[in-house]
């Protein structure tokens, strides 16, 4: 089969021929992928940016049919179609055991450390398969893995109906977190990005107000926004210490800032501590999905967040590089890659 191997930073990625994954354990299951999604993670390893485990098959967002399964699996059968959470957790550390399995000491991540979704065929632990409803379409099911993380992180941030709710970063996770606050009642929704076409994206998918920041500063538009109380709830999805900065800045008395986005490990950002204390702001990560992945399904299967206008781009396994190069131009919201 044909897929798209990742051999390090220097030796970059290859699409080849390999041998199909087989089931050799009791709860491996063997999924034909039907669609997957390219991350800004996948880039990020390309680029050397996120840790990987090459020689590794990429792809950490699918969906596809079950094929086989192991010996042991007992509620999944052949035709099932599927989703896959490819984080998976040891189930006996401590961070497991105490319900922050995103936490888990020991976790692995298919498509980055064990191979994943760019490719025909791919195997995945039963705890990393969740069945989805088969009239499911599969432009809405790949969406699922990225969904379930904004969800847990719109569960932290304790969206309240009628809240003001910023968001810098209006790539696919700030345009499926505007989705999610629009959903939850949010009274207005302020969306901040450099690039036109995402603003006008955010626009159709539900942000009241779009903030360029080559144009206008962020946190003043807020203010002024806002009549000066500033945002209930500002989530930062870009990864930059400096855009953390706003986003704290940018957030009202009692309110929550959301660290989305990943930023590159050691760079620090700076705030007032009196600020945080005087006024009750809290500062809240948000990491992966915690026990979201089923609600995901729910919200994807319900068409809550619009996969017509967030996947803009599909391509081949062949096509791979292309894809990539899109994605760094900035043109696309969201690609598929289609085995």
């Amino acid at each position: 089969m044909r897929a798209v191997v990742f051999y390090g930073v220097d030796e970059g990625f290859r699409i080849e021929d390999v041998e199909a994954p087989t089931v050799k354990r009791g709860d491996d299951i063997l999924i034909k992928v039907k669609l997957a999604g390219l991350c800004g993670t996948d880039p990020a390893i390309l680029e050397g940016r996120h840790p990987a485990a090459p020689p590794v098959i990429l792809g950490h967002e699918y969906a596809g049919e079950v094929i086989e399964v192991g010996g042991d699996v007992k509620d999944i059968d052949v035709g099932d179609h599927v989703v896959i959470d490819p984080n998976i957790k040891c189930g006996k550390c401590y961070r497991c055991r105490t319900g922050k399995e995103n936490l888990c000491e020991n976790m692995t991540t298919l498509g980055i450390y064990i191979d994943g979704g760019f490719s025909r065929y791919n195997v995945a632990p039963r705890s990393a398969v969740y069945k989805i409803p088969s009239d499911m379409r599969w432009e809405d099911a790949v969406l699922v893995e990225p969904v379930s993380c904004a969800i847990n992180g719109a569960n932290r941030a304790r969206i309240n109906v009628g809240d003001t709710v910023a968001i810098i970063g209006a790539g696919p996770m700030g345009l499926i977190w505007t989705q999610l606050a629009k959903w939850r009642g949010a009274g207005l929704i302020i969306v901040s990005d450099l690039v036109e076409k995402r603003l006008e994206m955010a626009k159709k998918l539900g942000a009241d107000v779009t903030v360029n920041p080559k144009e206008k500063d962020f946190v003043e538009e807020v203010k002024r926004l806002t009549d000066g109380r500033m945002a209930d709830v500002c989530v930062e999805v870009v990864g930059n210490p400096r855009t953390v900065e706003q986003a704290l800045a940018a957030t009202g008395y009692g309110g929550r800032t959301v660290i989305f986005g990943t930023t590159k490990k050691g760079l620090k950002a700076s705030f007032e501590p009196y600020q945080v204390m005087r006024y009750e702001k809290e500062i809240i990560g948000s990491f992966i999905a915690n026990y979201t992945f089923s609600s995901a399904i729910a919200v994807m299967y319900k068409r809550i967040i619009n996969s017509d206008l967030m996947i803009t781009h599909k391509y081949s396994i062949e096509e791979f590089n292309k894809a990539v190069e899109t994605h760094r131009s900035g043109e696309a919201i969201k690609i598929a890659i289609q085995p």
